[in-house]
This record gives C-alpha cells, structure tokens and sequence, in this order.
C-alpha cells in the first residue's frame, strides 16, 4: 500500500513536470495513473472508512459533472442514431475522474506537498519551452503538439499553482518562495510571448482570486501589489511590441468587421463562427448537429451566405459553450456548464476557510475551473488531448489535497 502511494505520488510530480515538453507523455501517465487506482480499486481498501461506493455517491454531483460530456454524446447518437465509436475517446477520459479522485484520497498531505516542485518545474521547462519555439517572441508559432495558446495558458495555470502553495510551505522558507515566484514569472512570460489575448485575459481572474485567499495578507498590502501589477500591465502594453501589435490588431479588426470592408479578420472570423453557432443550436436545439458533422455543418452555412466560406474551413467555434451547443445541443451546454461550475463550487466554498493550506489548494482548484471557463469565452480548450488528463489530475489533486487536509487537522484537534 505504502509503495502504491509513492508511486502515484511520483507519477504527478512527473506528470506536471513533462505533460507540456514531452509529447504523448500526459496520456501515458494518466494511463499509469488509471492503472494504479484500478489496483486500489480491486484491493478494496477504504479511504477514510469509506468503500469506493460510498466514496462515489458523498461526491455524486462531481463525478455526474465529469461524466456529463460522455453523456451529452450518447445523448446525440441516440438521438440521431448515429453512432460513432472514436467521438467517445476524449470524453471517456473526464468520466475516469471518480477513479483518479479515489486513489488520490489515500495520499497523505505530507507526500502530497512533494508535488509542488513538479509545478515549479514544469512551469520553468514550459518558459524555456516556448521561449525556444518563438525564438524570445519574434515569431508566433502554431502547435508542436499543443497548439501555443492552450500550453501558454496550461504554463500560466502551473506558475499559478505553483505561487499559491507557498501556502504549504512553513514560514520563513524563502528558497521555496524564490522558486514559486520564479514559476509564476515564468507563467506570465510564457502568457506574454504567446501573444494570446485570450490567455491575457485570464490573468486578472487570477489576481481576484489571489486577492480572495490572502486573508492574512494586510489590506495596504493588497492595495500595493495590485497598483504594482496595474503599473507592471501598463508598462507591457506601453513598451511590449507583442502587447502594441496585438492590441492595434484587434482594433484594426473591429473597425473592418463593423464597416463590413473585410469580415475575414481575426477576429471577424470569430464573431461569424459565434453566429454560425447560435444558428446550428436554433435548427438543433436538443441533440446538436453532433461532433463529426460539424465541419459540414459550417460549409452548409457558409452554402446559405450565413458566414464566410473562410470561416467555414475553421475546426471550431473560438467559444467553447457555443461550440458544445452546436455539436451537442442542450445536453452539450448543460455538461460543459457543469464540467466548469460544480468543480468551482467545491473549491469556492474552502476558499474563505482559516487554514491557509485549504484556503490556498482551494484557490488552485478554482483558478483551473475559472481559467478555463475564462479563455473558453474565446477559444475552445477542451479540444486538445493533454487537456482531459490536466484537468482530471489537477481537480482531483486539488480536492483530494483538501479533504485529507481538512480531516488531519480535525484529528490534531482531537
């Protein structure tokens, strides 16, 4: 049992440590991952006096969350009868979730704070990772394997994670704050140098949050380090390149878009894609067009003068509860809904608690559901493989971290 928990330990140290640099690697760890909490299945142990039965039903609403993509897309070939096995895949992999939770719950906090150094680490390889793709921000790559604006945002969300369990750390350790500060500035530089305006819009999510936890933090304390980041923004955009073209770009695109000169812009062709979109949920307000027929659905519209036959060639909708409504109707837009917000519920609720390791590890967990909920207003995130092991892994981690926390100090009491 004791190896049992090192090793899964050391699979997501690992795990947060080469999902962004080594391809293929985040889904063989999860593979690992699976494996191993098969086993703690199979042994029938319990965590806390609890069977895994017991252990689903106390947290059903989640599990039903991470179950409600999967549901969605029977739902559509149900209705269409249409049955495709392969849309199954990627969904398949949120509804392990009750599994990977499980055999998280039998991690103590004493092992489970090892895993902070994965998030420094893998938040310093990402920088240096997309620092060498996009020779220091001269040039805006696509994708290695992870299109640039979901790893800048995956590489922002780890030196995030990594700065707020500073928290886990006793007081005084000034060698692990320097680290954790130093993953945070490498998940801002990464932000910055993916030119992403969707990841910088997350950024100031973030900082409520930081600003919510820091209970013990003075309020003049507070007030300095958002005037220093409104003056650290101010100074990007004023003297950043990448902040000025970006900026100038979006403009330019809305002032062609509404003068209808060229509707084929950037962001022209998001503004279509989102309209398509609501058109495709009108017809199929149910079940959706389904997640294979959505590219023909775009040319149909295209057909009809609805959007641009240039829009019509993009994958998805740049909206990730449009996109999920087009191709899945109600019960698409109702499981992406609970896919951001039940999670979120579970951390808002410890993250006024007055232990900081709980109100910390809450923060964490509600900066990946808010993070993802924020740049899905105008990407789609849950398209790519290497999110569904990240999100899985990460809301488990986080919630297992919390519940073991919360019952080692109700036993300290005692």
């Amino acid at each position: 049992m004791r190896y049992m928990k090192l090793l899964i330990t050391a699979a997501i140290v690992i795990f947060y440590m080469l999902a962004l640099i080594v391809d293929r690697s985040a889904g063989a760890i999860f593979g690992v991952l699976v494996l191993l909490s098969l086993i703690f299945l199979a042994s029938k142990n319990r965590s806390d006096n609890k069977s895994f039965g017991e252990f689903f039903r106390e947290y059903w609403p989640l599990n039903l969350a991470m179950c409600g993509p999967i549901i969605a897309v029977f739902a559509n070939q149900i209705g269409t009868a249409h049955f495709v096995g392969r849309t199954y895949d990627s969904p398949f992999r949120l509804a392990l979730f009750c599994l990977i939770f499980w055999a998280f719950s039998f991690l103590p906090t004493r092992w489970m704070k090892h895993i902070q150094w994965g998030l420094v680490i893998g938040a310093l390889l990402a920088a240096v990772k997309i620092h060498v793709l996009t020779h220091g921000g001269e040039m805006r790559y696509g994708t290695d394997f992870i299109p640039i604006i979901i790893f800048a945002e995956l590489t922002l969300l780890l030196g995030m994670f990594a700065a707020l369990s500073i928290a886990w750390n006793e007081h005084g350790n000034k060698i692990a704050i320097f680290f954790k500060i130093a993953a945070l500035c490498a998940g801002l530089y990464a932000a910055y140098l993916s030119q992403s305006r969707g990841v910088w819009l997350t950024i100031p999510v973030f900082l409520v949050i930081a600003g919510m936890v820091a209970k013990n933090i003075r309020l003049r304390y507070k007030l300095t380090a958002v005037v220093a980041f409104v003056i650290l923004l101010g100074s990007v955009s004023y003297f950043g390149n990448i902040v000025k073209e970006r900026m100038s770009i979006a403009e330019s695109d809305i002032s062609q878009y509404s003068e209808g000169a060229n509707v084929d812009t950037s962001l022209g062709i998001r503004l279509q894609l989102w309209r398509g979109s609501l058109v495709l949920f009108k017809e199929h307000p149910v079940f959706g067009v389904g997640v294979e027929n959505f590219p023909k659905a775009l040319e149909e519209l295209a057909e009809r003068k609805i959007i641009t036959p240039v829009s019509a060639t993009f994958p998805h909708s740049h909206n990730e509860i449009l996109f999920m409504m087009a191709r899945l109707g109600t019960f698409g837009l109702f499981a992406i809904l609970a896919l951001y917000f039940i999670p979120a519920y579970y951390f808002f609720r410890e993250i006024r608690d007055g232990d900081s390791e709980t109100r910390y590890t809450a923060a964490m967990g509600l900066a990946l559901c808010l993070g993802f909920f924020t740049l899905g207003l105008v990407d789609v995130v849950f398209l790519w493989w290497e999110i569904f092991p990240y999100y899985v892994i990460s809301i488990a981690f986080f919630l297992a971290y919390i519940i073991r926390r919360k019952k080692e100090m109700a036993l300290s009491v005692k």
